[in-house]
């Protein structure tokens, strides 16, 4: 349960930090601003360019995935929190194994005692006035505690039956297994998350690719209207609207390598050490999706997890109903006197067998019964749901998945009318039949639709990671083909 618990909170940050920094995609290609802009000399920005060589190591995406799934700080934490439902199993094993003590005494007594039988039969010859026939039987007196004595005990204890022992190693078994499937459920989530980064970087170098393109056209038709002006051809307006253009483009690419920065350091954070990616041309994601008759989403790790954890709540209620049984113990125990005693000897040893019935304890064990019983309910209550989620989760991303194809080959019919029509009214333009203002339009259309396209081709394997992690494959995927399927 802990573990499911901890796979959710970490899905939940990742999710808002990711929704955080690629918001600004959408709306950053479809907003250019109405307002003149100062022009104002800046250096083109790093965004989608290649560091210097030995500075940061690029990587494809399954390479980047490998390395996350290896190494991610959040993957790490999972695995070691499994490890630790893990331990339980081993404790649960305990109930049958000995208890094995050894403890030593050393005392110093004020008042030593001794019996000293014939200090007794002078006293009973004396009153009586006899004399003992045979003196020479009379034994030394005998030494029950010395002024230094020395005591030690060996004990061990051997479990023979137990309620413990019987019912609850099953329990802790199904927790530790539900454990490690919600460790590798955290895995998959940091995977996912991992992917749209990397997905949301590819798209910010296509989209700063469409706006140098756009500064360039921009920078084109800056020197076109001044030449113009300098002739007599056009009116100042024309230079201004040109130089707004250029000034919008420099901001677009600002605002891109701002977050091309943003994102490349929370790829390296997610990963555990800094990469960047390779075009998206260059992509060797291939993503093993199975068909929807195999019902893939019961398969996923969060769904068997949540199964596991109500077979464990179902030990527990089993145990809470049979703890009145009894316990069975043997025992043996080795003991060493300095005084001997009446025995005669240091050393001795006892074997005992006990058990032990409870009767009543306070009514704990109904206590614990429904409590038990109540997290059973609630385990049931969040397999369910956990199943419904996965479901939805599976049908929405084949719905995205269609509708993010639909719409890159729209984005891409767009781009290439765009860039048709900006090539038919530049020519209109250079023949005195267009206006400045229609070529601006024309400019403008071209980059909203070039920028489109960008998204879209990203949007789609983006879409194609989260059918994967719907189906619980993405971790799968990275695998060979022998050992494609979840373990």
């Amino acid at each position: 349960m802990s573990i499911r618990r901890s796979a959710g909170s970490l899905r939940r940050p990742l999710s808002l930090l990711l929704l955080a920094s690629l918001a600004p995609l959408g709306a950053l290609a479809q907003t250019p601003s109405d307002a003149p802009v100062q022009q104002q000399p800046s250096a083109p920005p790093a965004a989608g360019e290649s560091p210097a060589p030995g500075t940061l190591r690029t990587a494809t995406l399954r390479e980047t995935l490998l390395l996350a799934a290896k190494q991610s700080p959040d993957v790490v934490a999972a695995r070691a929190q499994a490890a630790v439902a893990a331990a339980g199993v081993n404790r649960a094993w305990t109930a049958w194994q000995p208890e094995l003590t050894v403890s030593a005494q050393f005392v110093h007594s004020s008042a030593p005692a001794q019996f000293d039988l014939g200090s007794i039969v002078q006293l009973v010859g004396g009153v009586f006035a006899l004399q003992p026939a045979n003196p020479q039987f009379i034994p030394g007196p005998v030494v029950i505690t010395a002024e230094n004595s020395h005591y030690a005990t060996v004990q061990i204890s051997q479990p023979l039956f137990t309620p413990a022992g019987v019912f609850l190693i099953g329990p802790a078994k199904a927790g530790a297994e539900a454990a490690e499937l919600g460790a590798l459920e955290a895995r998959e989530q940091v995977l996912l998350a991992v992917a749209r980064t990397y997905l949301g970087l590819q798209g910010i170098v296509q989209l700063t690719a469409a706006a140098r393109e756009a500064e360039a056209v921009a920078l084109q038709r800056e020197a076109e209207s001044k030449a113009q002006l300098d002739v007599g051809m056009t009116v100042e307006a024309a230079l201004l609207r040109a130089q707004t253009e250029t000034a919008q483009a420099r901001v677009q690419l600002a605002q891109l390598s701002g977050q091309y920065t943003q994102l490349l350091a929370l790829l390296g954070a997610l990963v555990g050490e800094p990469v960047q990616p390779v075009p998206l041309e260059n992509s060797d994601s291939s993503w093993r999706i199975p068909s929807e008759d195999q019902r893939p989403w019961e398969d996923t790790y969060a769904v068997r997890s949540a199964e596991l954890v109500v077979r464990a709540n179902e030990g527990k209620v089993t145990y809470d109903r049979f703890a009145w049984l009894p316990s069975v113990v043997a025992q043996g125990r080795g003991l060493y006197n300095s005084n001997t005693g009446f025995t005669g000897q240091n050393t001795s040893y006892e074997v005992s067998v006990a058990a032990s019935l409870p009767l009543y304890d306070r009514g704990q064990r109904y206590a614990a019964l429904h409590e038990d019983e109540a997290r059973l309910a609630q385990a049931r209550a969040q397999y369910e749901s956990a199943r419904a989620r996965a479901r939805a989760n599976w049908v929405a991303a084949q719905a995205n998945l269609e509708a993010a194809r639909v719409a890159l080959t729209q984005a891409e019919s767009q781009s290439q009318l765009a860039a048709r029509v900006q090539q038919q009214v530049a020519a209109g333009y250079k023949a005195g039949v267009a206006t400045s203002l229609e070529m601006s339009d024309a400019d403008n259309r071209r980059f909203l639709a070039a920028s489109s396209a960008a998204q879209a081709r990203s949007q789609l394997e983006v879409r194609r990671v989260e059918l994967a992690a719907a189906a619980g494959r993405i971790a799968a995927s990275l695998e060979p083909d022998d050992a494609a399927s979840p373990q």
